[in-house]
Parts: structure tokens; C-alpha cells; sequence
């Protein structure tokens, strides 16, 4: 694992101090001695940054955090969602402990923060003890979380990557370059639900599952992938009422099987047979005068595209296998839908619960990439 350290002073003893009281052989250390060495260095993706807020003799003149060369790394570091270290944990190492200057610091993206000890102004023992004792910790900490964090970020910059390039998305059409959009803000608010942090007072009175919410949001992209691999003008007339037939955009239709359990119950109790309909074609044409259109769930509509665009049936079951499991555990999710069993039987937050709505958001992430990888 690479670990980069940004500091105009890194070589006069705080690589060394660093790699042996806070790395510990966890990793090899590189550094960046200067604003412009540091610009060539966040090129390249970082397990872990730990970045000085003064590069420059320059910087010890400045009057304002902004100005600053470390907090201007940090915003270029920060600035873009597919940059290469946008999820990187940040550790800023400063001389400064001015509340302002550190608020303005985790404003911009910092996850965690050590103060230096100067000679003139050094800490007690006991102080300097816990000050080391706190970026180990974060260090330790930041390294598992940057780790959950940099496999979700890239299987969402694929995503957004691919959407960008997708012959269905690429386009002036406003209906899909809409889809698109909303696809984009999705994948950014399921990655920011997902790691969300919380403040110690928090953590301690107040529960967190963001690992359930981001699901459901990472979940919901199905419906706006259904309907742009849908030809929306020829499924749905304006203002958007939907047609018998539903029709893909490489010209398959997705024929509605009506469900006849549903409709021929409703009629033999009694509500169509008086009413002269007496043929299963009769009693549909019946039903929909009273009830519409029967709903197409969302399962329904994923099953139909994946039939329609598959190459061969191996590729086909393949898609399915991964999209079953993820369509039980969204219909058992606690926050949709909450059975007598779960809440007679099953607490809400478990270890065991956050453990597996995560590896779901990873599954949930993957199969709609591999949606977008399909032949159109």
C-alpha cells in the first residue's frame, strides 16, 4: 500500500517520524516537498494523504487559510467526483490550531487532522501522548474505511464513466440525457449516503444504517435504466400514458402477460360474469375499463431488458442469478417493506446487517455496470 506525504519539511524528520510511529511497516511512504510536486502526485490514486497547510515560506505570510498552498491542494484534490483521489482519506498535519482553520479544512474534505507541536508552544506529555494516540487511530481507521470507500467510488466512476459513452445516453435527446442526469446524481448521493459520517455525540446516541438507505438509492437506478433502454415515445402517449406494448429501443417488445389468476378471480366473483363477458379476452378488456392497466413491476421490467438485450441465453442467466438475490433482499428491506417476522423476531441494526448491506451495494453497483456492458 502507497502512502503519500505532502510537506515542504517531509526529509527533516516527519517522513521518519511518521513511517515509524503511525505506518509502522503498514506501507511504503512516498512524499511531495512542494505545491508543484504535489500536483504531479495526486495524478496518480493514494491509499492515504497526509497533507501540511504550509508548503512555502510564502505560505507563513498568508492571512487566511484560503490562501494557503495545502488548502489549495486540498480543494483540487477534492474538486471532482472522478478524480483519481476524490475518495482518498485525507490526515491534514498543521502548526495551526485555530477552530476556523480546521472547520474551513473539514468543509473541504479532511477526515481527520493532527496538530504539530512547536518547541515554543509544546504540549504536556500526557497531551502529546494523546495527540499521537489520535492519529494512529485515525490513521487506522481512515485505512479501512479509504479502502470500502475507493472500491464503491470506482465501481461508481465506471458507471458514470460508461454513461457517458453509452450510445442510449450520448445523445441531444432531453428524455435521455435527463435519464442520464438523474442516473449521475444517484450514484453520487448512494456514495455520499453511503459514507457519511457521524460525529462521536452521534455515534453515541444517535443510530446510523447508511449502508440500508444507500442500497435503496443505488437500487432505485433500475427504474431510469429501464426506461432508457425503453423507447419512451412508443410505450407511453403524452402526457405519458402507457400503451398495451412495451417496447425496448433495439425494437424488442416486452409482450404484457396479464395475470390471469387477477383478472378471472375478479370476473367469477361476480363483478364481469353478469356483465356478459364470458372469454378471457372479453374479461381483460372488461377489467381494464374499470382498473387499467395491470402495474409492470420494476422485477418485471428488469427481467424483460435483460432478455431482450442478452447475447445467449449463458449470459442471460447469468444476469438473472445476479439480479434474483438483490430483488429478495430489496422486497425484504426493513425500510420497505417490513414483515410481521422482522419486526416480531429481528432487531433493526446489526453487525451482521451493516455487513451484508454493504457487500449489496457492491452487488447492486455491479450488476448495473454489467447492464450498461450489454449490446445495444
Amino acid at each position: 500500500m502507497k502512502y503519500l506525504l505532502i510537506d515542504d519539511l517531509a526529509e527533516n524528520g516527519w517522513k521518519s517520524i511518521l513511517a515509524k510511529a503511525v505506518l509502522k511497516e503498514e506501507g511504503n511512504l512516498e512524499i511531495a516537498n512542494s505545491y508543484e510536486a504535489a500536483l504531479e502526485k495526486i495524478e496518480y490514486p493514494w491509499e492515504l494523504i497526509f497533507l501540511d497547510l504550509r508548503l512555502s515560506e510564502k505560505d507563513h505570510n498568508a492571512n487566511s487559510v484560503v490562501d494557503y498552498s495545502g488548502f489549495k491542494l486540498l480543494k483540487e484534490i477534492r474538486k471532482d467526483f472522478k478524480g483519481k483521489n476524490f475518495c482518498t482519506p485525507i490526515i491534514f498535519i498543521t502548526a495551526s490550531n485555530k477552530v476556523w482553520n480546521i472547520e474551513a479544512l473539514r468543509d473541504k474534505g479532511i477526515d481527520g487532522f493532527y496538530i504539530k507541536e512547536h518547541p515554543d508552544y509544546k504540549f504536556d506529555k500526557k497531551a502529546s501522548r494523546q495527540n499521537l494516540e489520535s492519529l494512529q487511530f485515525s490513521f487506522l481507521h481512515l485505512k479501512e474505511i479509504g479502502s470500502k470507500r475507493r472500491e464503491i467510488w470506482e465501481l461508481c466512476n465506471c458507471i458514470v464513466n460508461k454513461m457517458g459513452t453509452h450510445p442510449y445516453f450520448k445523445t441531444q435527446d432531453k428524455k435521455y440525457a435527463n435519464i442520464k442526469e438523474r442516473i449521475t446524481d444517484k450514484i453520487k448521493l448512494g456514495y455520499t449516503q453511503l459514507f457519511k459520517a457521524q460525529t462521536g455525540f452521534e455515534k453515541s446516541i444517535l443510530p446510523a444504517y447508511n449502508e440500508s438507505f444507500s442500497f435503496i438509492i443505488f437500487w432505485s437506478i433500475l427504474e431510469e435504466i429501464t426506461k432508457g433502454f425503453t423507447n419512451i415515445l412508443e410505450t407511453w402517449n403524452p402526457p405519458y400514458q402507457r400503451n398495451t406494448n412495451w417496447k425496448f429501443r433495439n425494437a424488442e417488445y416486452f409482450i404484457e402477460r396479464r395475470n390471469d389468476a387477477i383478472i378471472l378471480n375478479y370476473f367469477r366473483e361476480g363483478n364481469g360474469l353478469r356483465n356478459g363477458s364470458k372469454t378471457y379476452d372479453e374479461a381483460t378488456i372488461e377489467f381494464k375499463k374499470y382498473h387499467g392497466d395491470l402495474p409492470i413491476n420494476l422485477s418485471e421490467q428488469v427481467y424483460s431488458l435483460l432478455a431482450a438485450y442478452s447475447n445467449d441465453d449463458n449470459t442471460f442467466q447469468k444476469l438473472c442469478a445476479m439480479f434474483k438475490p438483490l430483488n429478495k433482499y430489496r422486497n425484504d428491506n426493513d425500510f420497505i417493506h417490513s414483515s410481521v417476522f422482522n419486526i416480531a423476531t429481528k432487531k433493526l441494526i446489526t453487525e451482521n446487517a451493516i455487513k451484508e448491506a454493504y457487500l449489496k451495494n457492491k452487488e447492486i453497483l455491479e450488476f448495473i455496470k454489467m447492464i450498461l456492458e450489454l449490446r445495444v
